[in-house]
């Protein structure tokens, strides 16, 4: 007998439950089912069903407890960070458990898996289904891992995955228009970004993004804040900072002292990402110096701001950027450290999100001296056509398409001179291509290896 909330894979003998969240209610798909031993519902059914029905207060409610008693409750004891926000969740995610591990044990689930001791596990979500999650939650309590840093999207949100969870840290990084595919509209998604602030845990602390749109919502919930940011107003202000292509420095002023940083990540968004960590593992207990001493000694995050070099001294910057947000960004930090041309390999993903491809088009045109436009997931959508929505806008002529992303990377290696900078921008290290409804393997960081010879 197996638990099952979606009605295609119901077997003989399986218990379906009809889950139901913001944008779906498996109550509907009552009548496809033929062979479970029992339905559980939480409406009133009119229609005859052969199969019995069992009614309980809330579907949501019961898968939860019965993973949860069958997995031997295993959040008890377990202190869950939880990270929203458009962009940065991982690279902030993966900071504060690396350098919490430094003195308590910790792990971290989201865009890159399940990661405990020197284990790691692929997911195929940033925020799993609550039988996973409970899964995976078991596990660290027979490891005796007591804090988990976890990436929560907004679609796990409205998906409610994280309903029966309890945060002891939540924080938002900042929210800016993506999904819309998903939400429809930015107040819809700002919405489920801002629910992850209703699951914290009683008297404990939202950490949150003074600079960001989001603050203006959040500051009138009736939680504690603690904010960071340029702002002048926040508890952790972000002051002068010097960017180039092998560091960062800055200076953070808290409770009014000032700390001098120099951190091997690359950009202005980095800096966003390094205090939102630092503001967690503060109110964590932390001494702020014992978390700046490590900061300073953090590698990169695998396929966040990887650098390398080809044999004419071009820098390579691999990176997963895929919002409109994220493009603009790491193409204003390439700008700003740039000593020859910027040469940028950029596509988007097919069957999603057709209105942000225009502007990720247009902002790398603006912002490259070339840019060659090719594959990235296309899924069911031709490739021409998806560069096709991307090139509409551009009024310069400083671009080209080559359909295969190997071949494209090759050809951006090949012309690259030396202190030009190539920017491989969307997919980062997945392991992946998307085409139609099949996983080819493929990987960026494989590819640049093979062509620069590192």
């Amino acid at each position: 007998m197996n638990i099952k909330t979606n009605s295609k894979y119901v077997k003989k003998n399986d218990i379906f439950i009809c889950t139901h969240d913001e944008l779906e209610d498996r109550h509907k798909y009552i009548e496809n089912i033929k062979k479970a031993s029992a339905i559980i519902i939480d409406k009133d059914i009119k229609k005859n069903i052969s199969i019995p029905l069992i009614k309980v207060n809330n579907t949501n409610d019961t898968l939860f407890d019965i993973y949860n008693n069958y997995y031997e409750k295993p959040l008890e004891n377990l202190n869950l960070i939880g990270i929203t926000g458009t962009d940065g969740k991982t690279t902030t995610a993966y900071i504060i458990k690396t350098i919490l591990s430094e003195f308590y044990r910790a792990a971290y689930l989201g865009t890159i898996g399940f990661y405990y001791k020197d284990k790691i596990i692929k997911t195929k979500n940033t925020t799993v289904g609550i039988d996973t999650f409970l899964k995976f939650a078991s596990t660290l309590k027979k490891e005796n891992i007591n804090n988990l840093i976890m990436e929560v999207s907004s679609e796990g949100l409205i998906h409610n995955r994280c309903n029966n969870l309890r945060f002891k840290r939540a924080i938002i990084t900042n929210v800016t228009g993506d999904h819309l595919n998903i939400h429809k509209t930015f107040t819809n998604y700002l919405n489920s970004k801002l629910k992850l602030f209703s699951l914290l845990e009683k008297d404990e602390i939202a950490i949150v993004n003074r600079d960001d749109i989001s603050y203006d919502y959040i500051k009138n919930m009736s939680i504690k804040i603690l904010s960071y940011g340029f702002s002048k107003d926040a508890t952790y202000r972000i002051k002068n900072y010097t960017l180039s292509d092998t560091n960062t420095n800055f200076t953070l002023e808290y409770n009014n002292q000032e700390y001098k940083i120099n951190s091997p990540l690359l950009g202005k968004f980095n800096i966003y990402n390094l205090v939102t960590a630092i503001a967690c593992l503060n109110s964590l207990g932390i001494d702020i110096d014992k978390i700046i001493e490590k900061i300073e000694r953090i590698t990169p995050i695998p396929g966040r701001m990887n650098v390398f070099k080809t044999k004419k001294n071009a820098t390579i910057i691999l990176d997963y950027a895929h919002t409109i947000n994220a493009t603009k960004e790491i193409l204003k930090f390439a700008n700003n450290v740039k000593k020859g041309k910027i040469i940028t390999v950029v596509g988007c993903a097919g069957g999603r999100e057709k209105d942000k491809r225009k502007d990720i088009g247009k902002t790398t045109s603006n912002l490259s001296d070339k840019v060659i436009f090719t594959t990235d997931d296309p899924r069911y959508e031709k490739v021409k056509n998806i560069v096709k929505d991307m090139t509409q806008d551009i009024k310069k002529s400083n671009y080209t398409y080559i359909k295969k992303r190997k071949k494209a990377i090759k050809h951006a290696i090949n012309i690259a001179k030396e202190n030009d900078i190539i920017l491989i921008l969307g997919k980062g290290t997945d392991n992946y291509m998307a085409i139609k409804n099949k996983y080819k393997k493929y990987n960026d960081l494989k590819v640049i290896k093979k062509y620069t010879k590192i």
